[in-house]
């Protein structure tokens, strides 16, 4: 410093404000949207429906992300472990059940900060299985493109790329002794893929491929993944997507949807953007090829911007129906419902998105967006009498955005309005009913009057006859709390996370956090 003369002290203020920039964004991108409750483990195989396919149809049966990550967040890792390798098993059994550990393991390495060392204890737990070496290293795979960003590497700052390459080099490790335990895990290449395209690794990429595909001739979701690395992005061509779409289909008719890829990576191009009838056609010339997921998630998205929005909703149904764990059908969704004001479908796909992939950019930009309109949407209702409604509206606004204090006051404002004579009819007393909103709004009108010892038994006996109603503990929970009792507050919010409260979660934590202080 003792050279610099002001414009030296000038540029090296420049340059280190830059550099500040630089983490900043980075540490932005690896904030979780928001941090869901874990919700109920699942019991046995989870997949939501049971499996079976017809010719040209994707398979029924799809894996249950979020109750894979849940038994994740409530460290069951043995069943964990147990449930990975059956998913495992059903893919070998019939190779069209691939996105069972495909959706699942973007499930469970989907990035999030808390998932490290929850990710860490399961390979403690599992040393000899592959189940939790493929998740942790999808995990740091996945870190290392939030650290990276997603424009072109001229606009990419180094400290991005290195952030990137030192989460790749602690994902490898783990990928490849996942694929050593278990040689027909093909699900472990599709990370390592996505290593090699960053890196610029053609012969990585080539040589995945070819083990992959020699475990799995059948395997889409690894061949759509190499396809999407032929683009003129990552220094490929169109030509050279359509001659590996045709050379795999002349052997195997049943990929010719892979024909497709090449019009639907032109429609990606940014420099047709705002062409909606260009992309329009090429996005019906690439399903004409076959009816992929990928292309139906496109063409809802054009069909949005264009403001065709009945069509547009058509569409992004076709896509949840043939990839129903994947959490970019539901944030494309919620943004169809959002453009047509429909506050309330919105919420809930962006939420379901949410509990399976908290760090998706665009569901970070949506989330403020629908929180207003739920807020919005239930002023309406409540002005309209309609008590019930705006109190269903907020508690969703609730869930997507723990402790926000336009919620809190607009859910006090509902729970004080009158519950309509007949919703009520003849209603047992607060100490005795089952009517969560006779007990809620009981509660509410004591608080104003700070009789905080006569809220608490209402609460006991309502969770004594419902044990698992989630937000009678969150309640409870704020009465403990105004009783200074902050045990019995913190028992009430793990509770209210356990069964799913968002919001129980969330002040959890600050609870937590605050206790030393206070002592």
């Amino acid at each position: 410093m003792l050279g610099l003369g002001g414009a030296g002290l000038a540029v090296y203020r420049g340059h280190a404000e830059k550099r500040a920039e630089v983490e900043a964004r980075i540490e932005a991108r690896q904030q979780p949207v928001l941090m869901p409750a874990p919700g109920t483990p699942p019991r046995g195989l989870p997949v939501v429906s049971a499996t079976g396919t017809e010719r040209g149809k994707a398979p029924r049966g799809h894996v249950d992300g979020v109750g894979l990550r849940s038994l994740l967040i409530h460290r069951k890792f043995d069943d964990l472990t147990m449930a990975v390798e059956q998913l495992q098993w059903g893919m070998e059994a019939d190779p069209r059940n691939e996105h069972w550990m495909t959706d699942g393991m973007a499930a469970l390495g989907n990035g999030e900060p808390d998932s490290t060392e929850l990710l860490d204890a399961w390979v403690k737990a599992s040393p000899d299985s592959f189940a939790p070496y493929t998740a942790r290293g999808t995990h740091w795979v996945t870190v290392g493109y939030l650290r990276r960003g997603t424009k072109y590497t001229k606009a990419t700052a180094d400290e991005e790329l290195a952030g990137m390459r030192e989460a790749f080099e602690r994902a490898m490790p783990d990928l490849q002794r996942a694929w050593r335990l278990q040689p027909k895990a093909i699900t472990v290449a599709r990370p390592l893929l996505h290593v090699a395209l960053a890196l610029g690794d053609s012969e990585a990429r080539e040589r995945v491929l070819a083990r992959a595909v020699e475990q799995c001739p059948t395997c889409v979701d690894i061949l759509a993944v190499y396809l999407h690395g032929l683009a003129p992005r990552w220094g490929g061509s169109h030509e050279a997507m359509d001659a590996f779409a045709e050379a795999q289909t002349r052997t195997r008719p049943e990929l010719g949807f892979l024909r497709g890829f090449s019009d639907y990576d032109r429609a990606r191009d940014r420099r047709v953007q705002s062409e909606n009838t260009q992309i329009h056609e090429l996005l019906t010339r690439a399903l004409s090829a076959g009816d992929y997921w990928e292309f139906r998630l496109a063409r809802a998205a054009q069909l949005r911007r264009a403001q065709a929005l009945d069509e547009a909703l058509a569409e992004v149904n076709q896509a949840v129906a043939l990839r129903p764990a994947r959490a970019s059908v539901y944030f494309e969704r919620a943004r169809i419902h959002f453009a047509s004001e429909k506050w309330g479908p919105a919420g809930e796909d962006l939420l379901h998105a949410l509990r399976m992939d908290a760090m998706d950019s665009g569901g970070r930009d949506l989330q403020p967006q629908v929180v207003q309109g739920l807020i919005y949407a239930a002023s309406q209702a409540l002005k309209a009498g309609q008590r019930e409604e705006a109190l269903v509206l907020l508690e969703l606004a609730g869930q997507l955005a723990p402790g926000d204090r336009q919620v809190t006051q607009w859910r006090a404002q509902a729970v004080a309005a009158p519950i309509q004579a007949a919703a009520q009819g003849d209603a047992a007393p607060a100490e005795s009913t089952d009517d969560f909103r006779v007990v809620q709004q009981r509660d509410y009108a004591l608080a104003r009057e700070r009789r905080f010892a006569e809220i608490l038994p209402l609460w006991d006996a309502f969770l004594a006859r419902n044990p698992e109603h989630g937000l009678a503990y969150f309640e409870r929970s704020g009465t403990h709390y105004h009783l200074r009792n902050l045990e019995a507050a913190l028992a009430d919010l793990k509770k209210a996370c356990e069964f799913g409260v968002n919001e129980g979660c969330s002040r959890a934590r600050q609870l937590e956090r605050a206790r030393p202080t206070a002592r």
